[in-house]
């Protein structure tokens, strides 16, 4: 799997990612509440090595279905989508229906306030022109069969999928690409795990 897959997989479902010709690197999560068994790495390389478009297309139907039934805001359900595949494709057991809104919950809260401190404190720059060029050179052209299942199960086309429907963690890979440097002067070290480290307990110190 080339290079150019790890963004794109990375918003298709967050933690089952490929790679991409040009090195990107995707900023880490704060480390979550729940203490959720993955998937041993070499199913999840089975998962990436075998599934097919059909395979994928009835992940993210059952979890686009499932997520409706939760009866959520807009924005909420879009997280609650992201859970539920994440947890098909790598989660080692099913989540319990309130487990699932929590994470969602506790992930697009933790996703705001990333960006927020980034924005506020680091003063990074990020504008629509950039994402949507960004998007436009990489995820557009995708032909992962998850990505196409994905936008397939929503309704969308790629197109919509890319800018409209995932275009926040599009904007987050951009944040980092450009905060990382930053971070790096601030922190004053150069090593990605200490800076990730640091980072994520800023973000979690806000968050309380």
């Amino acid at each position: 799997m080339d290079k150019k897959h790890l963004v794109i997989l990375g918003a298709v479902f967050l933690l089952l990612t490929g790679c991409q010709e040009e090195q990107v690197e995707k900023p880490e999560e704060p480390k979550s509440e729940f203490s959720i068994k993955m998937k041993t790495p070499e199913e999840q390389q089975k998962i990436a090595e075998t599934y097919t478009y059909e395979d994928y297309k009835k992940v993210f139907d059952e979890a686009v279905t499932e997520a409706k039934e939760f009866n959520e805001d807009e924005e909420l359900t879009k997280w609650i989508v992201r859970t539920l595949a994440q947890e098909k494709l790598a989660y080692a057991e099913e989540l319990p229906d309130e487990q699932v809104v929590k994470l969602a919950r506790q992930t697009m809260n933790e996703e705001k306030v990333w960006k927020d401190i980034a924005y506020e404190k680091y003063k990074v720059e990020v504008t629509d022109e950039e994402i949507d060029n960004y998007i436009k050179e990489g995820p557009d052209s995708s032909d992962l069969p998850a990505h196409k299942a994905y936008a397939e199960a929503l309704g969308l086309t790629l197109e919509e999928l890319n800018h409209e429907y995932d275009r926040e963690l599009y904007e987050k890979n951009l944040i980092w690409m450009k905060l990382r440097p930053i971070l790096e002067e601030e922190y004053g070290v150069t090593d990605r795990e200490e800076i990730i480290q640091r980072y994520n307990e800023e973000v979690n110190e806000k968050l309380g």
